[in-house]
């Protein structure tokens, strides 16, 4: 006699696919490439502020490897600077230049939400990954 509907089958096959697939998307590190971002008008103000870096992937010695480009915002935008980012096993670093200042060393970590860590002489910023400010015109924001 036979007692099991074909839907439930196909039911609990698709659950347990499911299930394994959120068990390997929650195992991968998430990718280091993209966009983080900070930066916001300040419409009261008509000024640019915050942050942005872009993380982009090349080829250097048969190897991977990433710079990032970068560019602060402080009233106005600063000319994006590309800089050569470092991988350790507990996160990432760079240096750029801040208009006011000068040369300050960025230590931190990405994950799903974004890159959070620490400025030299700006303290704790969290970029959310997404898009950037200057696409708002492509997207509608």
């Amino acid at each position: 006699m036979y007692l099991r509907h074909p839907y439930l089958t196909l039911v609990g096959a698709t659950i347990a696919l499911l299930g394994s697939a959120l068990i390997c998307a929650a195992a991968d590190p998430p990718k280091l490439q993209g966009i983080y971002s900070n930066m916001e008008p300040s419409v009261e103000q008509g000024e640019l502020i915050g942050i942005e870096v872009f993380i982009l992937p090349h080829i250097r010695d048969d190897e991977v490897a990433y710079v990032a480009l970068v560019q602060f915002s402080d009233g106005l935008p600063t000319r994006p600077q590309l800089v050569d980012l470092a991988i350790q096993d507990d996160g990432i670093s760079f240096s750029a230049v801040h208009p006011i200042e000068g040369e300050i060393r960025f230590k931190g970590s990405i994950d799903m939400e974004g890159l959070s860590g620490r400025f030299d002489a700006l303290g704790e910023v969290s970029l959310p990954r997404g898009e950037s400010i200057w696409q708002w015109g492509a997207s509608g924001r």
